[in-house]
């Protein structure tokens, strides 16, 4: 468990790339999912010269890209049963559940597309009937919820890409989950979902057949933004039960926010592994420093640093806080490309040229 903590223009972008970088060098032992909120990773946007994951000559075999703009990122209605309501909406209060358990008892897995059709003909009263419940702040509440769900993201079908990625995971190809550029509220929804089928898959496999559980590659869930996941002040999500029991599944959490003050406490003490950038916010920097042994008289020095600089700690092997610099992406990549064994491709310029001449004979033998 680790997390990467620093203000805007700090360079954890470029942190979180080397790091998955090395990543995806030591597949299929080690495996990442990642979730990337402003849509930098892919590309490296940020970086200059500007260089991303799609960047890394493994990037075709050893890594697979999912966004709303291509089409691979849906989740079917059909595929969503009352107990993944608890992981879409951690605020979700029991009578709902119990609600939407008998439905899902009556309706099968075409529940949430039933119940919304009978709310918008007859209201809270045709879901009732459906139902033989009578409580209306209850199914008000419920419909509140299945109601938000989008129909380009959830639309009524059974297929899901969750279950592409657990099986992708599961063999040593990283996951780029990019959720930029839609709602705050159905980013959340589909990163507890990923993480939870994923994490869980780890579990499951651990207590039912760990031989084939020993074969997984070890996971590290990269989570920008871990603060609004993170956050005592808000229901408990998915991130917390990783951070605090997944450890010994082999699933690893990088908690990566410029907000280190808002993590829950509790799951702060399990990132045992910290990479301290540039924080000027005086509460945060409090919050690093009081918080994490070893960097009780740093707070000076956090404010400090420059873009790419860094204080670690990773307890238990380094007992002290350690300055390091973060090499730069691009720089990383020109150095280890002669490791990867892959065939130099051929230009641009001599693939157009080639087709060009294809192009020419056969319009000679036309």
């Amino acid at each position: 468990m680790m997390g990467m903590f620093g203000m805007t223009g700090s360079g954890k972008t470029n942190a979180e790339l080397i790091l998955n970088a090395q990543i995806i060098d030591n597949s299929p032992r080690t495996v990442a999912l990642i979730f990337d909120f402003a849509g930098q990773l892919l590309e490296g946007k940020g970086i200059s010269p500007q260089k991303g994951l799609k960047d890394h000559p493994l990037f075709p075999t050893k890594v697979q890209y999912y966004s709303p703009k291509n089409g691979k990122m849906v989740i079917g209605l059909y595929t969503i049963t009352p107990a993944k309501l608890v992981t879409m909406f951690p605020d979700i209060g029991y009578p709902q559940l119990r609600l939407a358990r008998k439905l899902y008892a009556k309706l099968g897995k075409v529940w949430i597309e039933k119940v919304r059709e009978a709310y918008s003909a007859e209201g809270y009263a045709g879901v009732g009937h459906l139902a033989e419940y009578k409580m209306k702040h209850v199914i008000e509440a419920l419909m509140l919820k299945l109601s938000s769900l989008s129909g380009e993201l959830f639309p009524a079908s059974d297929y899901s890409f969750i279950e592409n990625i657990v099986q992708n995971i599961s063999n040593g190809i990283t996951c780029l989950v990019d959720i930029s550029g839609i709602g705050s509220e159905e980013q959340s929804r589909i990163t507890c979902l990923t993480a939870s089928a994923v994490a869980n898959h780890y579990k499951r496999l651990w207590e039912e057949n760990y031989e084939e559980w020993f074969k997984l590659p070890t996971l590290l869930i990269t989570l920008e933004e871990a603060h609004e996941f993170l956050d005592p002040n808000k229901p408990r999500t998915i991130f917390s039960d990783i951070a605090l029991t997944y450890r010994k599944y082999r699933v690893g959490l990088n908690a990566v926010t410029p907000r280190p003050s808002r993590i829950n406490f509790d799951v702060f003490a399990e990132l045992w592994t910290k990479i301290i950038m540039k924080t000027e916010l005086r509460r945060d920097r409090a919050y690093l420093t009081e918080s994490t042994p070893y960097l009780e008289y740093s707070d000076t020095e956090i404010k400090m640093l420059d873009v790419g600089e860094a204080l670690m700690i990773s307890e238990p092997k380094i007992r002290f806080a350690v300055p390091i610099k973060v090499t730069h992406y691009p720089e990383y990549l020109n150095r280890k490309i002669r490791d990867y064994a892959v065939p130099s491709s051929t230009s641009i310029s001599e693939m157009e040229n080639r087709l060009k001449n294809l192009s020419q004979q056969n319009s000679l033998q036309l």
